[in-house]
């Protein structure tokens, strides 16, 4: 396990960032290269939320830090009701155009204005990789307030990066463990945990790469070696154990 494994800090500490830091000048997660693994864990764990969402019977759901609204396209194919806000100007312009089947809003879940567009509950929520990016005591505050989104009964499902997974993104404020995000949910109030799983697999990534250079570099690419490396890290992008994940799945249920 890397050396910084218990450390939840980041550069991130002591910032305060604005909508300017994530402005999307371009749709990036809809250009991610296909034979990178970041690319197929991503895909992976999205399916698994959406899955997550349509198996508690939802109809509606609204994917709060939405993006550029990849997320969105899936839950909209697969036939869910969906709205996604985010508070980058950008990423909501992109998602517009790249998911017609959605409803977009450029705002703060915080904001009164953003909270009397919606007089009806949702079904269900989702706050996928958003929460890392929140300072740590505004994080209770920011779960409520997608708690307050959901009808009682519906379900929330979040996913954040573990603590398995070095924490060199600069707008990170921490990355989790299983306690840490326990304790935040508990403090929020009206949440029962349903599960909590593993997506990725840091172990495996990291053979994966040392193998991967070898025949994907800047100087070529070995892509039958390349898909075949991509083919054997593909079984551990979820359901992998919490002890060595890349990062969490955490279901939840609006009491």
């Amino acid at each position: 396990m890397n050396q910084h494994s218990t450390d939840t800090r980041s550069a991130a500490e002591g910032r305060m960032f604005t909508a300017d830091d994530y402005t999307y000048r371009f749709p990036d997660i809809w250009l991610l290269d296909e034979d990178c693994i970041w690319t197929i864990m991503h895909r992976a764990y999205i399916a698994r939320v959406v899955d997550l969402v349509k198996d508690s019977g939802a109809k509606t759901v609204i994917d709060v830090g939405c993006g550029d609204g990849w997320s969105c396209g899936q839950m909209a194919r697969a036939g869910l009701d969906t709205v996604g806000i985010d508070w980058s100007k950008n990423g909501i312009e992109h998602a517009k155009r790249l998911v017609p089947d959605a409803r977009f809003l450029c705002c703060d879940v915080k904001d009164p204005e953003f909270t009397e567009t919606f007089t009806d509950p949702f079904d269900a929520a989702t706050f996928v990789e958003v929460i890392e990016h929140i300072p740590p005591d505004q994080c209770v505050e920011a779960l409520r307030n997608v708690r307050d989104l959901v009808k009682r009964g519906g379900r929330i499902v979040l996913t954040t990066p573990s603590v398995n997974f070095p924490n060199d993104n600069d707008t990170h404020y921490r990355h989790f463990t299983k306690e840490i995000l326990e304790d935040l949910i508990a403090s929020a109030g009206d949440l029962k945990i349903e599960s909590i799983e593993g997506y990725g697999d840091v172990e495996a990534e990291n053979r994966h790469w040392a193998r991967a250079r070898w025949v994907h570099n800047r100087y070529y690419t070995i892509y039958p070696a390349l898909k075949h490396l991509n083919q054997k890290y593909a079984p551990h992008c979820t359901d992998t154990p919490l002890d060595r994940c890349h990062g969490f799945i955490v279901t939840m249920e609006r009491l």
